[in-house]
């Protein structure tokens, strides 16, 4: 993510989210704001934000240096280490609400166990959300933090953990949430036991399937793989 700040430019913030480890990643943030820099040519502030501790590599000190040629010249490239997991719960919960996902990533009481600290995180930014938040971004906000949730948890564990949040039953955006994942499961499904019966799928077959809104339809088409001989005939089950 790249952010001008100034009118004039004056600064361009450039953030890089890591999830996992990244043998090379500080070669990549010195390429990508030397890139900016001579783009722009403003001074460029670059920050890693670790979403989680196994993307935390002994090297990632905020600094790389070198020099072909000691006292002849060479390269000193410095970058913010931003760990989410260390920063307060508060600072994304009580911040705007742009980053209020990312409160379920962040330090938690270390009292009590990790779920129910997850359960209480997602209670009040659910709270916050309905209360705070327009209704056309309360879905994609609580889907961020439903998808971030599952870099703490299993995806599993973290459907039951939103499930169990009081209010969140009765919310058609978790519902669609919930759906949007039933939808991804048989459509992996489809395409899996599909292969095996009729052979690798075509681009144009993953697309089509990829394309099923409807999730009746998928399990329809699901229920039919052992009756159909071939792609085509498949896809033409209503």
């Amino acid at each position: 993510m790249v952010f001008g700040l100034g009118q004039p430019l004056q600064e361009v913030i450039h953030i890089d989210c890591q999830a996992g480890p990244k043998a090379d990643l500080a070669a990549d943030l010195n390429a990508y704001n030397s890139l900016l820099y001579r783009r722009c040519l403003v001074p460029v502030h670059t920050i890693v934000l670790l979403l989680r501790p196994q993307a935390r590599l002994r090297d990632l000190t905020g600094n790389l240096s070198y020099a072909a040629r000691p006292r002849r010249g060479g390269t000193s490239f410095t970058y913010e280490v931003i760990p989410l997991w260390e920063r307060p719960v508060e600072h994304f919960l009580n911040g705007p609400l742009g980053i209020t996902p990312l409160a379920v990533l962040a330090q938690l009481p270390a009292d009590i166990p990790l779920e129910q600290g997850l359960v209480g995180v997602i209670q009040r930014l659910w709270e916050r959300l309905r209360q705070e938040a327009p209704p056309e971004k309360v879905g994609k906000l609580l889907t961020s933090a439903f998808v971030l949730t599952g870099l703490r948890v299993p995806r599993t564990r973290a459907k039951t953990l939103f499930r169990g949040v009081q209010g969140m039953q009765e919310s058609d955006t978790y519902l669609a949430i919930l759906d949007e994942g039933r939808l991804d499961e048989v459509r992996k499904l489809v395409l899996q036991l599909g292969q095996r019966k009729f052979g690798p799928a075509s681009d144009d077959v993953v697309t089509a399937v990829k394309g099923i809104e409807d999730l009746e339809r998928l399990e329809r088409l699901h229920a039919r793989l052992l009756d159909v001989s071939s792609w085509q005939e498949l896809l033409q089950v209503p």
